[in-house]
């Protein structure tokens, strides 16, 4: 009888063991995937960056060249079509950070617990060259958009730009018929079956576009008079809770966008394994865009702009003030002299 009763103990101190250490095993891997482990910062950071727009191949090249574990970073990339995306991605908590134009920008600002903490792009007369206005058939100049069918993919800075263009050549949104559009390859499918006559691109997917039989120039983004520029939005309790995390993410990102300029061939090359973009284009996008890692007077100027147009509009579902969206302190300890603001 005794015998029994000491195996029965065995067997149940055993199970209560097994729990206690599988108890153990899952705390463990619940407290590494939060953001922030209990009383201390994490160094990790889900990073969503785009595959259409640019491709991030800063983000990328900092990744490969092992600028992010250098920098005592565990960056997470992750890839999703569109800025605008990244931003969603975000706001639904599958990431820490995205990227975003100008208008995406300031529109996520105003929806989410957001802030910016560093200039990504800056757009400059060789980028607004670069990005050009394609029409299809006999449409020769803006003035032979008036009833055509034009692409805009809505909810992103293609549709600040369209309104500036229509604005600059004495034509109205009543004149043109919009045509939404969520990712390039439904742009290339709408062009291909005449639904849409004129569309807005840029870089390494002009050739794409280019390619479609009567596809041609009319104009770029100086026939608009404006300039794209484009931010690293974070999680506002990120930058709050793991700020030395955001400081050294931005030394190496730094570091990826000078690599990325010194090494252009590589990088083209990068470009194709991972997006399968054609080299030659992506060689000429890295020639003309202006990647960059900071924070200007100007920077504001341009972003005060497009929030003031956006609340004329009535497009921001509420408003704020710009500069309690602004989270510099990571990157003023990262880069001082690119921050004059």
């Amino acid at each position: 009888m005794k015998k029994k009763k000491l195996k029965s103990s065995i067997i149940l101190f055993s199970l209560f063991s097994s729990l206690l250490i599988a108890g153990c095993s899952n705390s463990s891997k619940e407290t590494s995937g939060r953001t922030k482990a209990a009383g201390s910062e994490t160094n990790a950071i889900r990073m969503a960056i785009d595959t259409a727009a640019g491709g991030s191949l800063q983000f990328r090249q900092a990744e490969k060249q092992g600028f992010f574990k250098d920098s005592n970073v565990d960056a997470k990339l992750s890839n999703f079509a569109m800025g605008v995306d990244t931003i969603n991605a975000v706001l639904t908590e599958q990431a820490d950070t995205g990227i975003a134009a100008d208008y995406v920008a300031i529109n996520s600002l105003a929806k989410g617990d957001l802030v910016i903490v560093a200039t990504l792009t800056r757009g400059n007369d060789k980028t607004s060259k670069a990005n050009q206005l394609l029409a299809n058939g006999n449409i020769k100049s803006a003035a032979d958009l008036k009833g055509k069918k034009i692409g805009v993919n809505k909810g992103t800075v293609n549709e600040y730009v369209w309104a500036q263009y229509l604005k600059a050549h004495d034509l109205s949104e009543k004149d043109i018929t919009y045509v939404p559009y969520s990712t390039p390859d439904e742009a290339i499918v709408g062009v291909k079956k005449g639904d849409i006559d004129a569309v807005w691109i840029s870089g390494a997917l002009l050739e794409k576009f280019k390619s479609i039989e009567g596809v041609h120039q009319i104009d770029d983004l100086t026939g608009a008079g404006i300039t794209i520029d484009s931010y690293l939005l974070a999680k506002k309790s990120l930058v709050e809770e793991n700020p030395k995390a955001v400081e050294n993410a931005l030394k190496a990102l730094n570091e990826g966008v000078q690599y990325v300029q010194n090494h252009k061939e590589e990088t083209a090359k990068l470009a194709f394994e991972q997006l399968k973009l054609p080299e030659d284009g992506v060689l000429k996008d890295l020639d003309r865009n202006n990647y960059v890692l900071g924070f200007t007077k100007e920077d504001a100027n341009h972003l005060e702009e497009m929030k003031s147009w956006m609340e004329e509009k009535g497009i921001l579902s509420k408003s704020f003030s710009l500069d309690d969206k602004l989270s510099l302190d990571p990157l003023k300890k990262a880069l001082p002299e690119s921050v004059n603001y």
